[in-house]
């Protein structure tokens, strides 16, 4: 199967923040390591798009906000409601990945506490509610595998303080879309998002603005040089 003939599948995740004596929170599920796709992964409740839910929705939005409250009821038993969601960004999964999802990104808030929580052990193995800080610092000391969408997305709502002020900013933000491209530069695999010199040739080595994420042997780096990059950085307000 060639790159273009690859289906990219609709779908929705949501990010549920809680404040909490250790600071605001997001709940994490880590996927079954047996998995295709992200297998072994900490990531957000969500999931594909039911083609019944884009039947019956008017837009796109809406079957994604459909679509994510299910799963996050699937998943991981809470119940939320679609118009909590907060939508302030869209990834798209690039080419050259044997699966590919162009995925709605939400956040909510969610009060309920961990004992709440239901995963099947099947698809999802465990969950924890983390800070988005802590979240940060375990993965960089190797004890939690993200990739690039959740790990952007924790860094950006690390900087809030609450569970309400996340989702207040956040609907204020202009929304953003992103497909990485992949290459390599010096042997290190690179993502490369829109505003990078080298994103329309996907040619890291072209001089000019940087915005992508480097794969280092200490783990994910993320790069935005500026105002030459004409779009916002991914990981601050």
């Amino acid at each position: 199967m060639t790159d273009s003939s690859i289906p990219i599948r609709l779908a929705g995740t949501a990010i549920l923040l809680r404040d909490s004596d250790e600071g605001l929170e997001t709940l994490l599920l880590r996927r079954n390591a047996k998995l295709a796709f992200a297998g072994g992964a900490w990531v957000f409740p969500g999931g594909a798009i039911d083609a019944s839910e884009l039947e019956a929705a008017s837009t796109e939005e809406q079957a994604a906000r459909t679509a994510t409250v299910r799963e996050v009821h699937e998943e991981c038993g809470l119940t939320i409601a679609e118009d909590s969601l907060v939508h302030f960004c869209n990834w798209t999964t690039p080419i050259g990945e044997k699966r590919r999802f162009a995925t709605w990104f939400f956040a909510a808030r969610a009060d309920q506490n961990s004992e709440d929580v239901l995963i099947d052990g099947s698809e999802i193995h465990e969950f924890q509610w983390l800070s988005l800080r802590k979240s940060i610092e375990l993965y960089h000391l190797g004890e939690l595998t993200l990739m690039p969408p959740t790990y952007l997305a924790i860094s950006l709502i690390s900087h809030y303080e609450s569970a309400k002020s996340a989702c207040d900013m956040l609907a204020a933000r202009q929304s953003f879309e992103v497909t990485p491209r992949l290459c390599k530069l010096d042997g290190q695999m690179v993502c490369l998002y829109p505003g990078d010199a080298g994103y329309e040739l996907n040619d890291p080595v072209i001089s000019g603005a940087r915005h992508r994420t480097l794969f280092t042997s200490n783990g994910m780096k993320y790069a935005h040089s500026g105002d030459d990059v004409g779009v916002a950085p991914m990981d601050k307000p």
